[in-house]
């Protein structure tokens, strides 16, 4: 071999093994660049245990302070729940009594103006990336005739993901039928 091909072929490999290192040292030695979550996601809402992994893809990916403010509704179940990240309001989960026949696609399309939705639980679910609305549906001798409307919405600088939003509305319904939120008649 003579000292030229030598030369190039020794010259490549330290240049190969010079940028393998470039390439470690850039990868292990940086940080990911962004702000990290700092907070607990909650596991309930409103009351309501919900499931925490569908919460947290909705919620900002960073942020130090979350709190979560409850205001109780007139009616027996009904209220808001607003969650915050530092401040800003990036959650909101509506719950109220309305009378018979409205379904959860008309409620969605009515309050936000969504057209291009997406349903399940049989239609008592409708859903996109960023809100989702259910109905509780109350029928029989012993309970009030009314159904139970419940409305969650992210705002910026919450995410929108149409999986994480429907695996919420789903997880909390789910919860919510286990409180039994149907009002008993009277008499």
């Amino acid at each position: 071999m003579e000292i030229g091909e030598q030369w190039r072929m020794n010259s490549r490999r330290f240049l190969a093994v010079g940028a393998a290192l470039l390439l470690a040292a850039a990868a292990g030695g940086c940080s990911s660049g962004g702000p990290e979550r700092e907070f607990a996601v909650p596991k309930a809402l409103c009351g309501v245990s919900v499931p925490a992994e569908a919460l947290a893809r909705l919620l900002p990916a960073s942020g130090k302070q979350l709190s979560v403010e409850r205001t109780d509704g007139s009616a027996q179940g009904t209220g808001l729940c607003e969650v915050s990240v530092d401040g800003d309001v990036v959650l909101i989960v509506s719950k109220e009594r309305i009378t018979v026949g409205r379904s959860a696609q008309s409620i969605l399309s009515q309050r936000l103006h969504v057209l291009d939705q997406k349903s399940a639980e049989g239609g008592s679910v409708a859903y996109v990336d960023h809100a989702a609305v259910s109905l509780v549906k109350c029928r029989g001798a012993d309970v009030e005739e009314e159904d139970i409307s419940t409305l969650i919405q992210t705002l910026k600088p919450g995410r929108k993901d149409e999986a994480a939003m429907k695996d919420l509305i789903t997880g909390y319904i789910a919860s919510l039928r286990k409180h039994q939120p149907c009002v008993k008649k009277v008499g």
